[in-house]
């Protein structure tokens, strides 16, 4: 599928490892699609796969043009795969997700996440007794690296992951994206949605660079602009937090390495920022001179 196409193309349909729960079985319950967007995702997507398959609904994947195993190995697990190239971002391909999903309730997942039996149980809780009014977080235990535990405050972060397909779905950020909560309350679940946050650092490393430029195109067609002095200073400010403040030197070399890496990715937002916003001033300028001369 080319990049100019417009509508998701469903490349397997093969089901019959959903939806295998006892729970499911024996009572009725909320049906629950999983929901996951992906490109170039096998080196770390089976151990997501594993968490899900025997009790969810369904397992829904767009794919943006993986080059690698991805479809395949989600195939494998009785997902529906779609493809849909013309990429706008996280946020707006999240809903592009959640669109092609029939279940009631929306399990937003990344690749590189998977569920632990406690927040398993957490949720078909809420399954039995769903609140289709209410958004569900999770606390997320992020690892870097062969580390899971930290002292900075990237340790456990409370994430919206769990709601009605219906009333809720994430916003249209480029990267950062998140459940719309208009401001509803949240439920915290028990258990953990572990995230094997930097299994294959090479990956890790060229993910957050494009994340970085991902945010600055964003934010400098939206007007804003930025100075290198500024990205220096994001970059430092950034580090002293996550090491120093946050206790990060506690974590020895992983924890150094954690905010050295963090505070190359808040340099490079605002870098970039600078880079793209001096761009847009120039084509302003081109456009501007060019509309003086015709006049």
């Amino acid at each position: 599928m080319t990049a100019s196409s417009t509508a998701p193309h469903p490349v397997t349909h093969d089901v019959s490892r959903i939806g295998n729960s006892k729970a499911s079985s024996t009572s009725p319950r909320a049906t629950i699609a999983a929901v996951l967007i992906t490109k170039n995702e096998s080196h770390q997507l089976e151990p997501c796969l594993k968490s899900l398959v025997d009790w969810v609904d369904e397992i829904v994947v767009l794919d943006s043009g993986s080059t690698d195993t991805t479809q395949d190995l989600a195939k494998r697990y009785g997902a529906r795969v779609f493809v849909r190239e013309d990429w706008d971002g996280f946020g707006t391909q999240r809903q592009r997700a959640q669109k092609l999903a029939t279940s009631e309730y929306i399990l937003a997942i990344d690749a590189d996440e998977r569920i632990s039996p406690e927040l398993r149980k957490s949720i078909e809780t809420v399954l039995e007794h769903p609140d289709a009014q209410c958004l569900y977080q999770f606390v997320r235990q992020n690892a870097f690296l062969d580390k899971d535990v930290f002292h900075n405050g990237w340790r456990r972060e409370k994430i919206v992951r769990l709601y009605c397909r219906q009333n809720f779905t994430f916003n249209d950020r480029a990267v950062h994206e998140s459940v719309d909560s208009q401001g509803i309350p949240t439920k915290i679940l028990q258990g953990f949605l572990i995230h094997d946050a930097c299994r294959n650092y090479e990956y890790y490393l060229e993910k957050h660079l494009a994340y970085a430029h991902s945010w600055a195109r964003n934010k400098a067609e939206s007007g804003r602009r930025g100075t290198l002095f500024g990205a220096v200073l994001h970059g430092l400010t950034t580090f002293i937090r996550l090491y120093v403040l946050q206790g990060g030197f506690l974590d020895g070399r992983h924890g150094f390495l954690f905010a050295a890496h963090l505070s190359q990715y808040s340099f490079n937002k605002y870098a970039a920022l600078w880079h793209y916003g001096r761009e847009h001033n120039k084509k302003s300028d081109c456009s501007q001179a060019s509309g003086h001369h015709k006049s």
